[in-house]
């Protein structure tokens, strides 16, 4: 990460939300492992799928929507209330559950999928005002940098803790997690009485005399329709990497899961790299670099279809998980270069483009590829090159006859 970005952390608000913020996710990645194996070894394979659609539903939802809560929570004060009673329900699951059964689960599965909902879109808009605007960049890769330590970290600490402890344990964890959060962004109301007061004045005074459409945002900013459905088809292919690196690995290359494992691990690492070079790739005019990266994700996921070694197909696999981080910097850093309102009302549209293509992905693509993983990755990339790149030439046509920002 360049010295501007490890900069930041020298201001004590920044440095606060940071660390809360990483404690928090690695928190979650304990929270996703102990929900999905106590789901599949109390009431088996449906029911993780189930989990999984009970946690999305809520941000497709708030995306659509639920403009109007997100506006009346984005303030640090009211996060706080939010991680503060996300503790007591992670707390409380594990007798949830024992009590009263799958469908009350699911329940709290989905109050606490609401919450994330709010929660995410939110901090994600309060924190660059945290920076001066110049430093937008390196303030939305250092919190991205958080979920991807988070996902290699995270995993591993569960399975030294298992060790030790049953897997409910986890829950527990995960709550003091949400404790500390909550704890943190307590105090930083405290700390920023210059930047955090200015964006609550500021939020306050603009949703009273404006309400943000994103229809009407659409408009305006023409090529940001062709940003986010590039956007929808890049993520609903996110399921050929999730579902199909594992069966291309153990039905046509022969390879175990300890082969996985390692491949996991470098996309991870390959992810955080890409983090922390994100402010040498990220610029120049953003819906047609944002489009090519896309291009390049999908030149890699043929070229993973196409190879028959497990060498390249770890090789082209890191590769697109450190183009991924960048892909993921740019949008972030372009959605929060707007003003506030806005700024939260595309936040929220990104992450209900995010979890509702991601969702559709994971419930499609599996069946399409469960005879050959490498044809799946072929035609895949395919059909992303050729939307990347159409979305290219058409984003730079609006940005022509639209309004850029």
């Amino acid at each position: 990460m360049p010295l501007s970005s490890l900069m930041l952390l020298r201001h004590r608000p920044i440095l606060a939300i940071w660390a809360a913020q990483l404690l928090s996710q690695t928190g979650d990645r304990f929270f996703a492992l102990a929900i999905m194996w106590v789901a599949l070894q109390r009431s088996g394979p449906v029911a993780m799928g189930a989990v999984a659609i009970a946690e999305s539903i809520p941000f497709i939802v708030m995306g659509a929507v639920g403009h109007r809560l997100l506006r009346r929570c984005a303030s640090f004060g009211v996060l706080a209330g939010i991680d503060a009673v996300r503790a007591l329900l992670v707390a409380g699951l594990p007798w949830v559950w024992a009590t009263g059964g799958m469908p009350t689960m699911l329940g709290v599965v989905l109050v606490l999928g609401v919450f994330g909902a709010v929660f995410d879109p939110a901090l994600g808009a309060l924190v660059p005002d945290l920076v001066n605007p110049h430093k937008y960049l390196e303030a939305v890769a250092l919190m991205d940098l958080t979920s991807r330590i988070a996902r290699i970290a995270g995993p591993g600490l569960a399975g030294v803790l298992l060790m030790a402890a049953p897997i409910t344990r986890l829950f527990t964890i995960d709550a003091a997690t949400f404790a500390v959060s909550a704890a943190t962004l307590v105090v930083l109301v405290r700390m920023t009485t210059g930047s955090g007061a200015r964006w609550t004045r500021a939020s306050s005074a603009t949703q009273s005399t404006e309400y943000v459409r994103a229809r009407s945002l659409l408009r305006e900013y023409p090529y940001l329709s062709t940003v986010f459905a590039v956007q929808t088809v890049g993520f609903f292919l996110m399921a050929l990497p999730a579902i199909g690196l594992p069966l291309l690995l153990a039905r046509q290359l022969d390879a175990g899961p300890a082969a996985y494992g390692w491949l996991l691990t470098a996309c991870g690492v390959a992810s955080v790299a890409g983090s922390l070079a994100a402010s040498h790739a990220v610029g120049g005019v953003f819906p047609v670099r944002f489009c090519m990266a896309w291009v390049v994700i999908g030149v890699l996921q043929v070229a993973i279809g196409s190879v028959g070694t497990v060498l390249w197909v770890s090789v082209f696999a890191t590769m697109a998980g450190f183009v991924n981080a960048i892909i993921g910097i740019a949008m972030g850093t372009h959605l929060v270069s707007f003003e506030p309102p806005q700024r939260l009302r595309l936040l929220a549209v990104n992450y209900m483009v995010m979890r509702g293509a991601g969702t559709a992905g994971m419930v499609v693509v599996p069946a399409l590829i469960a005879s050959t993983a490498a044809r799946g990755f072929v035609v895949g990339g395919t059909v992303l090159i050729l939307s990347a790149a159409a979305g290219a030439l058409l984003a730079a046509s609006k940005m022509v006859a639209g309004k850029d920002h």
